[in-house]
């Protein structure tokens, strides 16, 4: 049980004790060292579980910055979470407590009680919020199996968040780390089998796209579609289960009709929110979107992970619209496409060209659906 009364008395010791721990901390200062953004973190395999990639080394001066003591423990810890806050860190055998103010206010209070030279559990004391929470570190020998975090026990919404899973190589390095629907958050791999699982999912996701317009032509609905969008926002998520949205002909005939009075025609044309979105669809292969999303955290841990998801989808479009012959197809228009669409995608400037090969996208332009650039 965590005894809340003592975390409540922390929380006022670290108020009224501002100036004697802040005071503390810089004494025992060593050295500092800045960063472009967050670098260090106290709690095991943070950056792993968030998905976060680590800050570089700065020479030049930056509002984040770190200060060490002479043992090169984190003494001071400058605008990495919060901006305007700085953390201040005391070490004791039993336990680690850093107490965090934001403009000389107390944000929050929390510590790592340790036992065995390892972090067993974490607690955080919310000021704003007065609210309290912990975490558990589980461990097998000296490796970190799983960490538990109670808050989120018997919450549907958060069930990936109840448990954290770490799986670790026969010499010991953390391979991968799953969330607690067995999810892939992180995970470590060699550049030749990514390039190989790459492949796989490009050729399962442009099978995957075909049977979802398979889906959408068995529905005797009488609609005709001119495009279907694989519609990308810039969350992780919605780029390994991404929405297919389909357009309209009907709609697309109407903007037709009026573009001499749309200044924004060609943005239009290609906006699948211009349509009704009641056909919309998703993948529902989860052995394939368990493989996407491995590649999309792979990704994510090197920091690329926008712009390699998308690429990856644009070949999946390119490919399809340049091997697809879619007039097999009775309810898609004769010039159908496949397009990966997101909210700042200029038509404009090119960006429907690593979605459609140059003769289709010649007829779109002679028909003035497209720019001609």
């Amino acid at each position: 049980m965590i005894n809340e009364e003592y975390y409540v008395k922390l929380n006022r010791d670290a108020q009224e004790q501002y100036q004697s721990y802040k005071q503390e901390a810089e004494a025992r200062v060593h050295r500092r060292e800045y960063t472009t953004s967050k670098r260090y973190d106290i709690s095991p395999y943070w950056y792993a579980r968030q998905g976060e990639i680590p800050g570089d080394i700065s020479y030049e001066v930056t509002d984040t910055y770190y200060e060490f003591d002479d043992e090169g423990r984190i003494r001071i810890l400058a605008c990495d979470d919060l901006i305007d806050g700085y953390t201040y860190v005391t070490y004791e055998e039993s336990h680690i407590t850093t107490r965090t103010y934001v403009d000389g206010e107390l944000d929050s209070v929390k510590e790592y009680l340790i036992q065995d030279g390892l972090i067993y559990r974490s607690v955080e004391y919310f000021t704003r919020f007065n609210k309290l929470e912990y975490e558990d570190y589980i461990y097998e020998g000296n490796r970190l199996v799983e960490v538990y975090q109670p808050q989120y026990e018997n919450n549907a919404l958060f069930d990936h968040l109840l448990l954290t899973y770490f799986k670790y190589d026969e010499q010991g390095i953390l391979q991968r780390v799953l969330d607690g629907t067995k999810g892939v958050i992180y995970v470590k791999m060699q550049p030749e089998e990514v390039l190989i699982l790459r492949e796989t999912v490009k050729k399962e996701l442009i099978l995957a796209v075909k049977d979802i317009i398979d889906i959408l032509c068995e529905n005797e609905s009488g609609k005709t579609y001119c495009f279907l969008s694989i519609y990308l926002h810039d969350e992780v998520d919605t780029v390994y289960s991404p929405i297919f949205d389909p357009g309209l002909q009907e709609i697309r005939e109407e903007q037709i009709e009026e573009k001499d009075e749309n200044e924004d025609y060609y943005y239009n044309i290609w906006n699948s929110g211009e349509h009704p979105g009641i056909d919309q669809q998703e993948l529902t292969n989860h052995d394939l979107i368990e493989k996407l999303r491995t590649l999309i955290m792979y990704w994510r841990s090197n920091g690329d992970w926008w712009e390699e998801g998308m690429s990856l989808w644009k070949e999946v479009a390119y490919a399809l619209n340049e091997k697809t012959n879619w007039s097999d197809y009775s309810i898609l228009t004769e010039n159908f496409v496949v397009f990966v669409e997101w909210e700042a995608m200029d038509v404009m400037n090119g960006d429907l060209q690593e979605s459609i090969p140059p003769a289709k996208l010649e007829v779109f332009q002679s028909e003035g659906l497209a720019p001609i650039f």
